[in-house]
């Protein structure tokens, strides 16, 4: 038996329904309580675990059941997976969830406590447009094109609603009115809940899922919990269920290409149907290292050869820009080394460098997606080279070629003259034309560097450990590439912008300028911390 239960319309799910019926199974797909066929009120999230476990109950109870029930889907289809999980149903045997998010405090609607005002208004768009049952696509075309730069940038954050989707949303608004990590997220929290959830689970996800960064946290909670039969695949791919070999002009090659519908085939044979068809001896845990375009194995994750190495951010004070001198190195700071200093002013927020909306006449004289691609790197090089409110910092080219894949985290020493603030930290390889190729970045709201749940405000010019997830990927670097970081408290207008108040920055509209200072002594050490693979 195979359930599936989505937000997007269950009839367009019929051709993985015959795949499966084809092959033995009993598939049933469900609409959420309040989408299309299903009735009841809509709302993300919270009904999830109790309506996921009433399903797979009554579906096991039905005579045409074994009474094994497993689950399959991607992103939002993928989390309801984890929602029934948590509440341990008897019957259920095993999950297999595509990029599927954590727990919606650290990855939408908020991510580590930033309102993720793009992602979250998009994604509402989506929801309330029905634009999944658009089978040409048209209505999220429109969605995608809506000029967010200029839609997202009055406050209060609260009413963008009325404006981007011409009306209140109830869900958008309740969202906003808990910007903490409290009772009423913890309905939807699972994380903590997994210690009790022994059962096996095919991860999957990309390098570049805008989810990422939940297969990562479920995964590795699952781990920490002592739960077998865990397995993971993470290739070069985007939020996706399927293997591809291309992110924009990079391509890795067929050996990116995996037949994972095949694999997920293979997976519920063996714990729906008990057929030993050699799954379970193959490791566990497949990653692919981009650059080299290999796939590495192991059955834990972080691969057990990895040794995580500091990369200190360092320069002489003037870091700002990419003309300035900050440098990453894996050499120990100095004791007396200099601050990097910047004005963080939410009056004009810090512009996300990869962020683009064409102009009408831009649009009209670019055509060709070369020329966009070149525009897109153009317009990055120009905000970096101009905003003083981001620091660069770049290693020198490797001598020989540097692999790393796995988990990516930063810890920054900060202060600021706020009483909140937020820090985004992005890293990017560097070729020797000095072409960017993004690779991860994270960002974190002041307030919650302890916890989620009890915010802290901070104390004017007192300095703070800050520790960033910074998502997981993995890369070969070849000989002359470097490594760039960049730092910056906003990177709008896909994140909301912090205030800098100690208020609610989504319902004031009043603000003021954070003075920051970002420390790299040996006392205060900032440093990404990179999961090294030995050559």
């Amino acid at each position: 038996m195979i359930l599936v239960r989505t937000p997007y319309k269950k009839e367009m799910l019929e051709v993985q329904g015959r795949f499966y019926a084809r092959r033995g199974y009993a598939y049933a797909v469900q609409d959420c309580r309040g989408r299309f066929g299903s009735p009841g009120v809509w709302e993300p999230f919270i009904n999830e675990p109790k309506d996921g476990y009433d399903t797979i109950e009554w579906l096991a109870a039905q005579p045409w059941s074994s009474g094994k029930v497993g689950m399959i889907g991607g992103s939002y289809v993928g989390w309801v997976q984890w929602w029934a999980a948590s509440l341990r149903p008897p019957h259920l045997v095993t999950i297999i969830p595509n990029v599927a998010p954590p727990d919606p405090f650290y990855n939408i609607p908020y991510e580590h406590g930033v309102f993720f005002i793009f992602g979250a208004i998009w994604w509402a768009d989506i929801l309330e447009s029905n634009a999944t049952a658009d089978i040409s696509g048209v209505t999220i075309r429109n969605i995608g094109e809506k000029k967010y730069m200029q839609l997202l940038r009055p406050l209060p954050v609260i009413d963008l609603d009325k404006a981007v989707l011409g009306k209140e949303n109830p869900y958008w608004r309740k969202w906003i009115q808990h910007p903490v990590n409290d009772d009423y997220w913890d309905q939807a929290n699972f994380l903590d809940r997994l210690k009790d959830v022994n059962i096996p689970v095919f991860h999957q996800s990309g390098w570049f899922d805008g989810d990422g960064i939940g297969s990562k946290l479920n995964y590795l909670r699952m781990k920490e919990s002592g739960h077998p039969n865990q397995k993971l695949v993470l290739g070069p791919w985007g939020h996706t269920d399927t293997a591809m070999r291309r992110i924009g002009e990079h391509d890795f090659g067929p050996q990116a290409i995996l037949d994972l519908q095949r694999d997920y085939l293979r997976w519920f044979d063996y714990w729906l149907k008990g057929i030993d068809n050699g799954i379970m001896k193959e490791p566990l845990v497949a990653i692919f290292t981009m650059g080299s375009n290999k796939w590495l194995h192991g059955d834990v994750y972080p691969l057990p050869e990895t040794r995580f190495e500091k990369w200190y951010l360092a320069s002489g004070g003037n870091a700002n820009t990419t003309k300035g001198d900050g440098r990453l190195t894996t050499a120990l700071p100095p004791a007396n080394a200099p601050v990097d200093r910047y004005v963080y002013d939410p009056g004009d927020p810090t512009p996300n460098p990869d962020f683009q909306e064409s102009t009408a006449e831009q649009d009209k004289q670019v055509r060709e997606a070369e020329d966009k691609k070149k525009e897109s790197e153009a317009f990055h090089n120009k905000v970096t080279d101009a905003r003083r409110d981001i620091l660069v910092y770049v290693s020198e080219p490797f001598k020989e070629p540097f692999t790393f894949a796995g988990p990516v985290s930063a810890v920054l020493y900060a202060s600021s003259s706020a009483r909140d603030t937020d820090w985004f930290v992005s890293l990017f390889d560097v070729d020797q034309d000095g072409k960017l190729f993004g690779l991860v970045a994270g960002r974190l709201r002041a307030r919650f560097r302890r916890s989620t749940q009890n915010p802290e405000l901070l104390k004017k010019g007192r300095v703070y450990e800050y520790q960033l997830d910074l998502w997981q990927t993995g890369i070969t670097l070849p000989t002359g590439h470097r490594l760039r970081v960049e730092v910056a408290s906003a990177t709008f207008p896909m994140f909301s912008r912090n205030l800098n108040t100690g208020g609610h920055n989504e319902t004031e509209t009043n603000y003021v300028s954070a003075n920051q200072t970002i420390y790299h002594s040996l006392r205060y050490p900032s440093y990404l911390l990179l999961p090294v693979i030995p050559k």
